[in-house]
């Protein structure tokens, strides 16, 4: 058993490394994640963006781990950022973190985070089947 990804006919592609649909498979349990911001295992906090978001997507993939899920159990992804990343850098980024099979993702720009330093925050959802 394992997550569905799927992009419907009646609706335009993705316009980037995304599904438009996630289906869960019956009796799954759902795990809900709080963001995850930049911070290494250690709690340091790097000031680039790009290291910042890849240590949060790590930070899911550490938290899934302790729970027996993979990224492939991955059903929902938040991504604020408060500045710009590289499209390659982001590319490059997120294919690492979700192997090639792409959740469905909403990634948003805001003014700012909770305190001024971050830069990135990610929320995610996951299934365990």
């Amino acid at each position: 058993m394992s997550v569905t990804r799927k992009n419907p006919d009646n609706v335009a592609p993705p316009i980037g490394a995304y599904s438009h649909l996630s289906v869960v498979p019956k009796d799954a349990d759902l795990l809900v994640l709080s963001g995850q911001v930049g911070t290494d295992s250690d709690g340091n906090l790097p000031l680039e963006v790009e290291e910042q978001l890849r240590n949060a997507l790590h930070n899911i993939r550490q938290i899934l781990k302790s729970e027996g899920v993979t990224s492939d159990g991955i059903i929902k992804v938040n991504i604020w950022l408060t500045e710009p990343v590289s499209r390659d850098q982001f590319t490059e980024i997120w294919s690492q973190f979700h192997g090639g099979t792409p959740p469905s993702t909403t990634m948003a720009f805001v003014s700012a985070l909770v305190q001024p330093n971050l830069k990135v925050e990610v929320e995610a959802w996951a299934a365990r089947w």
